[in-house]
């Protein structure tokens, strides 16, 4: 198995809900407790909804860890390979001009806008590897349930399951449990 495999196999692409139960919980902690259940049972469909981020939410889920790291150093490598080679290129083949005893190819005076491309590269990457693997930019989403945008925490709950099962595994976490429609 090649890192390419790994790299495709492990990206996380965000699916829509689509059919499955939305189940509103209390709080921050009750959510957490909630996504641990629905790992622990073995539900492959599921996705949590805050208003805030919750540390160690993502273990809950038993997500892998996020590949925007990875493509942002990418970015930052991308970036002062560039910067580096483009000043070298113009300086010491395309404009060459050795005036006043300075060296042919004057490299420490690269070094600042090597830096400032890698950083600039970094933040371009970053941002659109988030957009990409995040799917974001779509704005004609609804929320699942009105209040998860603001003061409301819930958790998605796909597949065959009974509204009954899900009760079954959230065991009174949940305040209430609605039926999302397929699309």
């Amino acid at each position: 198995m090649s890192i390419f495999t790994d790299i495709k196999k492990g990206l996380y692409r965000y699916e829509e809900p689509n059919g499955g139960w939305v189940a509103t919980v209390k709080d921050a902690p009750a959510l957490l407790k909630a996504a641990e259940k629905a790992r622990d049972a073995g539900v492959k469909d599921f996705d949590v909804f805050s208003p805030f981020p919750i540390h160690g939410l993502e273990k809950a889920m038993g997500l892998s860890r996020s590949w925007i790291p990875f493509f942002s150093l990418c970015g930052g490598i991308f970036g002062a390979t560039f910067a580096f080679a483009s000043m070298t290129l113009i300086d010491v083949f395309s404009w060459t001009i050795i005036h006043g005893g300075k060296p042919a190819w004057p490299w420490p005076a690269y070094i600042p806008i090597t830096f400032e491309l890698m950083v600039l590269f970094t933040a371009f990457f970053t941002l659109g590897t988030t957009l990409y693997l995040g799917r974001l930019g779509k704005i004609s989403r609804r929320p699942l349930v009105n209040s998860v945008t603001s003061d409301g925490f819930a958790i998605w709950i796909g597949g065959n399951l009974s509204k009954q099962e899900v009760e079954n595994m959230l065991q009174g976490s949940a305040i209430m449990i609605q039926e999302v429609p397929r699309k």
